[in-house]
């Protein structure tokens, strides 16, 4: 199913901008160089991604070990983000590698205080456009680009999807990353969802977190008896305690709406986003232009290749909920037979 017609998400498009983008498509690594790339993670499942990168980076001629070196920093907590993003600039990254927007903005920050133009290839973001770095999508303008996620926009689909699933939901909860805690994306996934919910008739309930720590707590406030379901924005903090919120939906019988593949094989019911694995190479190819001499400035933003609905069948026996045939037929990826 081609999920890409349904989002409203015209403005960001991939573009071809003539030879040069050709050119270094199809130049792998230069075997007279050593290269060094930082990775920035916040939040989880993001494994996928990773994987996929460095292993087209591979097919591309960059060797781990041999002609690459990766440094690739975990970070849960965002005030560490930027010290991580320096570290790279410090020890001489020729290139830093982020997921998430918070990540992101890290390393732009980072950059910006070091006075280094440093290339910037984000694998994950909900919206580029809300980057200071990134001006357009066709032509970014600066040291940034990459594949955005498109897990801010997709929020609506989510929430859709869970209305098709079971019409008779009228009351979803939603935790997400405070306002003031300033994360973009988190924060305009709200204002999808809000948006969303009044089309479709749903009481939407929000569940704001600062911290991590925030998260076990606004878990256990979600109940069955208050909500008929549950769904996540665009969202690396909530992302990055994403079992708690699980283990909440499957106890509490909530049928649970997320985003990755990853999220869905950890116990949610059903989720929509890229598949990661495919945005990881996308992202790869991009890099390799840039460290082959590309202008990141002038190498549009791309959207994922590949979105998929994935889908829970050992959940959906756990909790007491069934699939229909039509909903079924749309699932890309099914997980069933690995519940006890």
């Amino acid at each position: 199913m081609n999920w890409r017609r349904s989002l409203g998400v015209a403005a960001i498009v991939i573009v071809a901008v003539g030879g040069a983008w050709y050119f270094f498509q199809n130049k792998g690594a230069d075997p007279a160089k050593t290269y060094r790339i930082g990775i920035l993670v916040r939040g989880s499942g993001y494994d996928a991604a990773v994987a996929g990168f460095q292993k087209r980076m591979d097919e591309l001629g960059y060797r781990g070990g041999k002609n690459i070196t990766y440094d690739i920093q975990l970070i849960s907590d965002k005030n560490q983000l930027v010290a991580a993003a320096r570290k790279f600039i410090t020890e001489g990254a020729d290139l830093i590698h982020t997921y998430s927007t918070p990540a992101t903005e890290a390393a732009i920050q980072a950059t910006k205080d070091a006075g280094a133009p440093v290339p910037i290839v984000f694998g994950s973001v909900g919206d580029p456009l809300l980057l200071p770095d990134v001006k357009s999508i066709s032509r970014p303008g600066g040291y940034t680009t990459g594949v955005a996620s498109l897990s801010t926009d997709l929020t609506s689909q989510r929430l859709q999807l869970l209305k098709e699933f079971d019409p008779s939901i009228k009351r979803v909860a939603m935790p997400h990353t405070a306002k003031e805690a300033g994360d973009v994306a988190a924060t305009k996934s709200v204002e999808i969802a809000q948006a969303t919910a009044q089309t479709l008739g749903i009481e939407l309930t929000l569940f704001p977190v600062k911290t991590k720590g925030d998260n076990a707590a606004a878990a256990e406030q979600i109940s069955g008896k208050d909500f008929d379901g549950m769904i996540v924005g665009g969202d690396s903090l909530v992302w990055g305690s994403i079992d708690i919120y699980i283990e909440r939906a499957i106890q509490e019988k909530i049928p649970f709406s997320v985003f990755s593949r990853s999220q869905v094989e950890s116990g949610a019911l059903f989720g929509l986003g890229p598949d990661y694995a495919v945005s990881g190479r996308q992202s790869a190819d991009i890099a390799n232009k840039i460290l082959r001499g590309g202008n990141p400035g002038n190498i549009p933003v791309q959207v994922p290749e590949r979105l998929i609905l994935v889908i829970n069948q050992d959940t959906a026996k756990l909790i007491g909920v069934s699939f229909s045939d039509s909903f079924l037929k749309k699932a890309d990826i099914v997980i069933q037979n690995k519940a006890p």
